[in-house]
């Protein structure tokens, strides 16, 4: 490959800023003449209004057809019967705008905000923006909008409680700080969707598509999320009570940092991959579970039910399982050196090569357990039930013994 001189490419590099600045200006002089055309004389179809600043604009009949208002601010602005056929208005803010009979047929309004704007005579709309106008503006609680089509629409902040929205299609739309407190969402499509602050309260997600959804601090206290699909989604810092259901739940690779799962059921539920740092799962229901690679690093375990979880390729180094029931469960190579074992019940369960070194087992059931090659230096097992414990090969070095004595290196 040809390389070029130092002095060349600075030329070239020189040559492409000094274009990219001039095409820069040509936009901001292209669309500074359109906005001062449609100021002056409310006509400019085909305008460029990008991000453009239009608060409290008069613009009563203005013609809009095929302009592009993406991501413009269009707040308290006065289009009562504007031509707006065909524009592009890609989020932009139309929050308490006069809409009276304003023409928005074939306009694009994905991510746009309708929220309050006024309208004695409803606009004209696409049937899929008439709906998302009527939700956010006067939603009918009796009407039924179970598999509506709604992707890429902006509810933001809506009061949709108690709403029967099963089998909704959502995917990517902005539900931020939206209402659907007892709302039916169950096998709703909300991939992507930004459910940041929600109050989905005793909502109904069952088998709901909550993949890659960010629903982070989002209320789910007393939710139904049995069978929901959550892989990659944003959990982190959400609200759960023990009403809360995760049964059979998808959370691979799920992002549960600091969520206070307490006593919550979760069982059959996967979540390999999953980032649960810090989290709070003391007395919940982790039956079958699958936690094959989970960052378990910090997180509280006391008092819950693991029995026949999948426990590979993660590390319970200093964990708390005290209390912890985890009768014929695999802890195979795991590493659970430091971790707080009292009064658990591991009967029967498999700790073949594990590192338990420095844990603390007073009192913890392992009648039956395989403890062979396991490394149980300086643990105390004070109390400890080892009947039928397979303790071959087993490194005792400086470990407390049941009995209370110290075992000699």
């Amino acid at each position: 490959m040809k390389v070029l001189p130092v002095r060349k490419f600075t030329y070239l590099i020189y040559l492409i800023s000094i274009t990219s600045m001039c095409f820069a200006s040509k936009v901001v002089a292209e669309k500074t003449s359109d906005m001062k055309q449609l100021l002056q004389t409310r006509d400019c179809p085909k305008c460029n209004l990008r991000g453009a600043n239009l608060q409290k604009a008069y613009l009563e009949a203005a013609n809009l057809q095929d302009a592009n208002l993406t991501d413009a601010n269009l707040e308290e602005a006065n289009l009562t019967g504007a031509y707006l056929q065909n524009a592009k208005l890609n989020k932009a803010n139309l929050r308490n705008a006069k809409l009276d009979g304003a023409d928005l047929r074939n306009a694009d309004l994905r991510g746009s905000d309708l929220k309050n704007s006024r309208a004695k005579s409803k606009p004209i709309l696409d049937e899929k923006w008439s709906l998302v106008w009527d939700l956010v503006n006067k939603p009918d609680k009796n009407r039924d909008f179970s598999k509506v089509s709604l992707q890429e629409v902006n509810l933001s902040r809506t009061n949709l409680k108690k709403l029967n929205l099963e089998k909704v299609n959502l995917e990517k739309a902005n539900l931020s700080k939206t209402n659907f407190r007892d709302s039916n969402l169950s096998q709703a499509n909300l991939r992507q969707a930004d459910l940041f602050i929600t109050d989905l309260r005793n909502a109904n997600l069952a088998s709901a598509n909550l993949r890659e959804a960010n629903l982070n601090s989002a209320d789910l206290r007393g939710s139904d999320l049995s069978k929901a699909n959550l892989k990659n989604a944003d959990l982190s810092l959400a609200i759960f009570d023990r009403n809360s259901k995760l049964i059979g739940a998808n959370l691979v690779g799920a992002n549960l940092k600091n969520a206070d799962l307490e006593q919550i059921d979760l069982s059959n539920a996967t979540l390999e991959k999953a980032n649960l740092f810090k989290t709070n799962l003391s007395g919940s229901n982790l039956t079958g579970v699958n936690l094959k690679r989970a960052n378990l690093i910090g997180v509280n375990l006391q008092q819950t039910n693991l029995t026949n979880a999948k426990l590979e390729k993660i590390d319970l180094n200093g964990a708390n399982l005290s209390s912890a029931i985890a009768n014929g469960t695999n802890f195979e190579k795991i590493n659970l050196s430091g971790a707080n074992l009292e009064n658990a019940n591991l009967s029967n369960a498999s700790f073949r090569k594990v590192n338990l070194r420095n844990a603390n087992l007073t009192n913890v059931n392992l009648n039956g357990a395989n403890l062979n090659q396991v490394k149980l230096d300086g643990a105390n097992l004070k109390g400890a039930k080892l009947s039928g414990a397979n303790l071959n090969g087993a490194s005792l070095c400086d470990t407390i013994m049941p009995n209370g004595s110290r075992n000699e290196c």
